[in-house]
C-alpha cells in the first residue's frame, strides 16, 4: 500500500464523510417529519448535524499536510475555469461555509424553516458537486488506473457508507451520551430539564419514546443503505479490477492480502452487521438496550471506514504514469 499518501487519504475519506453524513441527515430529516415531532427530530439532528462541521475541519486540515506551502492553497483558486484541483478547493471551502452557516442558522434560529430547508438542500448538491470534482481530480490521462468511471463511482460509495454509518453511530450514542450529560443535550437540543409537573413528565416520555423508535427507524434504513452499497462497492471493484492496466507497472506493487482484508471488513461491517441491525432493530430498544445498539454501530462504522482507509491507500498506490 502506498502509506505515503496519507494526507489525501484523510482528506478524501473525511471530506467524503462529510457529505454523506449531511446527506443521509437531511434524507432522515424529510422523512422523520412526516412521522415525529420537530421536537423529536431536532432531539437528534442536530447533535448530528453539529459534529459533521468538525470532521470537514479535519479533512481541510489533512490536505494541508500535502501541500508544500499551504499559504499558497489561495493562489490555486486562481485557475478555477482550468484546474480541476482549483474546483476542489473551491468547492471544499464552499461546502464547509454553507454547512457552518446551516449549522448556525440552526443554532441561532435564523430565517424561517423554508429558508433553511432551501439552505440545506442548496448544501448538500453542493457537497455531491464537491465530491465528482474531488473524482476528476484524480481521473488524469496520464494514469489510466484512475481516469476510469470506478473512481468517482467508488468515491460516492465511500460517502454513503462512511457517511451514513456516522449518524447511525451518532443516532445510537446520543440517547447515552445526553443521558450522562443533560447540560450539553441541553445546550445543544434545548431539551428541557425534567420537572416534576405531570404534563412536563407526559410530554418528556413521549418524546423519549418517539426518539427510540426515530433511532430504530434510522437505524434500520441505514443498515439497508449499507447493504445496498456493498452490493454495488463488489460491482465496481469487479470493473476496477478488470480495467485495463497501464503499459507502466504501478508505484507500488499491492499484496493481494491487502484487498483481501479490505475485502473482509467490508462484508463483515457493511454486510453481516448490517443485515443483523436490519432484522433487529424493529424492536423498541430501552434503556440499557442502547448500548448493544451503539456497540454494533460502532464496531460497522470502525470495521468500514478501516476498509476504506486500506482502500484508498491502495487506490494511490495503483498510480502508474505513461506519456512523462
Amino acid at each position: 500500500m502506498n502509506v505515503h499518501e496519507w494526507p489525501l487519504t484523510a482528506f478524501t475519506i473525511l471530506a467524503q464523510m462529510a457529505v454523506g453524513a449531511f446527506v443521509t441527515l437531511g434524507l432522515v430529516n424529510l422523512f422523520a417529519q412526516t412521522k415525529y415531532s420537530s421536537k423529536t427530530v431536532d432531539r437528534l439532528a442536530k447533535p448530528a448535524l453539529y459534529a459533521i462541521g468538525p470532521v470537514m475541519v479535519l479533512a481541510l486540515l489533512a490536505s494541508m499536510f500535502h501541500l508544500g506551502n499551504p499559504l499558497n492553497a489561495p493562489n490555486a483558486i486562481r485557475h478555477v475555469a482550468t484546474s480541476w484541483l482549483a474546483r476542489e478547493i473551491l468547492f471544499g471551502a464552499g461546502f464547509a461555509v454553507l454547512g457552518f452557516i446551516f449549522a448556525a442558522a440552526t443554532w441561532f434560529g435564523w430565517f424561517n424553516a423554508k429558508i433553511r430547508n432551501a439552505l440545506a438542500i442548496f448544501t448538500a448538491i453542493w457537497g455531491l458537486g464537491f465530491i465528482w470534482v474531488m473524482a476528476h481530480v484524480y481521473m488524469l490521462p496520464t494514469v489510466p488506473a484512475w481516469n476510469h468511471w470506478t473512481t468517482p463511482a467508488t468515491f460516492y460509495i465511500s460517502a454513503a457508507l462512511t457517511g451514513s454509518l456516522a449518524i447511525a453511530l451518532a443516532f445510537s450514542a446520543w440517547p447515552i451520551v445526553s443521558t450522562k450529560w443533560p447540560k450539553l443535550d441541553h445546550a445543544l437540543t434545548g431539551a428541557n430539564k425534567t420537572e416534576n409537573q405531570p404534563a412536563q413528565t407526559r410530554a418528556d416520555i413521549q418524546t423519549q419514546r418517539e426518539t427510540i423508535s426515530l433511532t430504530n427507524q434510522a437505524t434500520n434504513w441505514i443498515a439497508i443503505t449499507t447493504i445496498a452499497m456493498l452490493a454495488l462497492q463488489l460491482v465496481v471493484g469487479t470493473y476496477a479490477a478488470a480495467k485495463p492496466a497501464g503499459p507502466n507497472p504501478a508505484d507500488v506493487d499491492p499484496s493481494p492480502t491487502w484487498y483481501a482484508i479490505r475485502l473482509v471488513l467490508l462484508i463483515i461491517g457493511a454486510g453481516i452487521i448490517g443485515l443483523y441491525l436490519t432484522l433487529t432493530t424493529h424492536k423498541n430498544l430501552e434503556g440499557s438496550q442502547h448500548k448493544p445498539l451503539l456497540a454494533l454501530t460502532l464496531t460497522s462504522f470502525a470495521l468500514v471506514t478501516i476498509s476504506e482507509i486500506i482502500a484508498r491507500f491502495l487506490f494511490y498506490g495503483e498510480m502508474n504514469r505513461i506519456g512523462i
